[in-house]
């Protein structure tokens, strides 16, 4: 039979039949691990798409200089009590 090299560990392994098309794990484990690499790789390209695009929202948006640090009023323009500690 063929030897072919597994593309998650790189360990050889012998193709144990020529039906179908070829392998690319030697186990079922290699199998899972690379599906989990796949899922956990892809979620950080979705995440850093994500926080790219509120960077650029956040980018378009007009700044009001007077309006940073300003603590919003309350209903009947009471301000309440802070606790910093």
């Amino acid at each position: 039979m063929t030897t072919l090299y597994c593309a998650c560990c790189g360990r050889p392994f012998i193709r144990t039949s020529a039906r179908g098309p070829a392998p690319f794990y030697c186990s079922q484990d290699c199998r899972l691990q690379m599906a989990i690499r796949r899922r956990a790789w892809s979620d950080r390209t979705d995440s850093r798409t994500a926080t790219r695009r509120t960077v650029e929202r956040h980018e378009g948006e007009q700044t009001d200089s007077a309006a940073f640090g300003r603590i919003p009023a309350t209903a009947g323009g009471q301000r309440t009590a802070a606790s910093w500690r």
